[in-house]
């Protein structure tokens, strides 16, 4: 009887090392893909934390501004004022101002009155990175006649804050002032900017964020006298 030609056949040795090699190479193509995929994701949610807190923060300020009262024919509601200020707080930057942009609730069906004041304050968290904390000022006891009033609240909108400036449209032009205590009415509109502080070993300057909101125009002409 013939020996029964049964025998499987043994990978050679080259066979084995190409086999390998293409392994290897299929494993170092995978964690390619895999690591790429994760620094994008990384950089994405990155990107979408910085963005957030700075469009939350323009849209605040967007709507405090957006509806500013002032003094209208000799009803106290304040003045919108960036000179002259007898009621300035630490580290405040920009406008006295007074703004409707109270929430309304069941009980108070319209907005109330509110001073706002925007601060620039070093960070107390433990943060010591550049900039500063971008910090909104709520001030709703407005009666005190014999004190200055405090803010009831503050709350931190944005933090690594450079500068914040604001802009009012005369109609023509920009100017860096305005005081309805001196002029007869809010401005056109007013441009806020917000220039963040550069990162550390960053040398290009970063473009500001801005935000232009439109006001109405209240001319203050027709005075109310009292009646004997």
């Amino acid at each position: 009887m013939s020996r029964a030609s049964t025998n499987t056949r043994a990978f050679t040795l080259i066979e084995m090392l190409i086999a390998v090699s293409i392994f290897s190479i299929l494993l170092i193509g995978i964690h390619t893909i895999l690591y790429t995929a994760l620094h994008l994701h990384r950089t994405a949610v990155d990107s979408l934390e910085a963005t957030l807190p700075r469009e939350q923060a323009l849209m605040i300020i967007q709507r405090d501004l957006a509806n500013v009262v002032t003094r209208t024919n000799g009803v106290f509601l304040g003045p919108l004022q960036s000179v002259n200020q007898t009621n300035i707080l630490p580290d405040q930057i920009g406008p006295d101002f007074y703004t409707t942009g109270g929430e309304l609730d069941g009980m108070v069906p319209w907005g109330n009155i509110e001073k706002i004041d925007y601060l620039l304050s070093v960070p107390t968290n433990g943060n010591r990175g550049p900039g500063r904390d971008l910090i909104r000022a709520v001030t709703r006891n407005l009666l005190p006649v014999n004190q200055i009033p405090q803010p009831d609240e503050k709350h931190a909108l944005l933090s690594g804050v450079q500068n914040l400036t604001f802009l009012y449209y005369d109609g023509t032009a920009w100017q860096p002032q305005w005081d309805t205590t001196q002029q007869t009415n809010l401005p056109t509109a007013i441009k806020v900017q917000i220039q963040m502080a550069p990162k550390a070993g960053v040398v290009a300057r970063v473009q500001p964020l801005e935000v232009v909101i439109p006001m109405d125009v209240m001319l203050n002409t027709n005075p109310v006298t009292a009646i004997q």
